[in-house]
Parts: C-alpha cells; structure tokens; sequence
C-alpha cells in the first residue's frame, strides 16, 4: 500500500518557487502554475473580459497573451545566468514577456510551463517525511 503522505506537496514551494536546471547553466526560478497568485492574476485580467469571454469574442492570441502574462508576473519568478551579447540580464517579468513572446526562444517558454505544471519539484522533501516515521 501507498501512504498518501508521499504525495503531499508543499505550499510554499508552489508559491515562492523552486530553482531549477535550465540549459547552458542557466537557472530558473518556477513556481507550479494555478497557484494562488497565478489565479488571482488571471482572474483580475480576465475580468474585464467577462462579456466578451461569454459572447465568444476573444481571440484565442488575446487569451494565450493573458496565459503568458500571467506565467511571467507568478510562474517564472527569478533567472541566474542570463546574458544577451555578453552583457548580464537581470530577471523583471516585463523582460520575461518579451522572451516568452519571441518565437525563436519558445523553448523557453515551453520549458518554464512544462516544469510549473509538474508536481514533482513541488512535493514535500522525502526527509521530511522519513523523519515522521
């Protein structure tokens, strides 16, 4: 039998973020996708879009800009070892946006979603939960 304590996963990671591996030793900081600031976000700026949404009257391009603004304002938090032309990056989500829209980096992009919507990097530490028994 399975204990369903090892699935829990943890709050505060979901919500800060767990710094991850990306390519060529650049690190990601990612919280999981639909936490609470995720959903809070979309909804304020779904809101205003609320007849529209209803009478069918967004464009798939209008919402898919909301998803990405909302993954980069609360899914991709904090970047290490971002560089442009030899020059060091500083992480701001207004610079994530336009690297999320810039279909040559899609990968990017693709790479932040696919890890804030897998559980994995979320799931409480095993020593924790070696330690309660």
């Amino acid at each position: 039998m399975a204990d369903i304590n090892s699935i829990k996963t943890d709050s505060n990671k979901e919500i800060e973020g767990v710094w991850v591996d990306f390519e060529l030793g650049i690190k990601l900081k990612i919280a999981r996708a639909r936490n609470p600031k995720y959903t809070e976000l979309l909804r304020q700026l779904l809101d205003p879009l609320r007849v529209d949404i209803r009478n069918d009257k967004v464009a798939v391009d209008d919402f898919n800009n909301i998803l990405l603004e909302v993954r980069a304002r609360t899914v991709l938090l904090d970047w290490k070892n971002i560089e442009e032309n030899g020059k060091s990056i500083p992480y701001s989500s207004e610079k994530a946006i336009e690297y999320f829209k810039n279909p040559d980096l899609k990968d990017f992009y693709v790479f932040v979603v696919s890890i804030s919507e897998n559980s994995a990097q979320y799931k409480k530490d095993l020593i924790e939960n070696s330690e309660k028994n």
